[in-house]
């Protein structure tokens, strides 16, 4: 079973990132609102690489890697490309209150992410970084 995919660091490829990681969990027999979940996460941490990230010249390096990895239902996401490393981890949640008062859009995505994974990790092996996105379900 292929657990991997590329993409090219595209906004239009966001639709493959969500379309695959529904698919590959649904083939691991995940519950539906956890893969509901886990594609939100997934799908915003692909969409911050994507956005901010400047575009290179060569085309080697305008992909996105993702591969799911599952073992007995410990889910790692691993997302790699050659963007700058950005810790989500060091990312201070922003006001709640403060965003709808100033009905501005975004800006809560990678609070959300944080909320839904275990845990993340940031580490950087050139020419990547390397993203890991862990969630561990209880089912049977």
């Amino acid at each position: 079973m292929n657990n991997k995919i590329k993409i090219v660091r595209k906004p239009e490829n966001l639709k493959i990132v969500r379309d695959f990681v529904s698919t590959t969990l649904q083939r691991m027999s995940v519950p539906d609102p956890e893969i509901d979940m886990m594609v939100l996460a997934v799908d915003e941490v692909c969409a911050n690489r994507i956005l901010h990230t400047p575009s290179n010249t060569s085309e080697a390096y305008n992909n996105i890697e993702l591969e799911i990895q599952n073992d007995n239902n410990n889910f790692t996401f691993v997302i790699r490309d050659t963007g700058d490393p950005y810790d989500i981890n060091t990312h201070e949640s922003p006001d709640i209150r403060k965003l709808i008062a100033e009905k501005r859009k975004g800006g809560i995505g990678l609070l959300l992410v944080k909320k839904i994974m275990d845990s993340i990790e940031i580490s950087r092996s050139e020419p990547y970084t390397v993203l890991l996105l862990r969630k561990s379900l209880k089912f049977v």
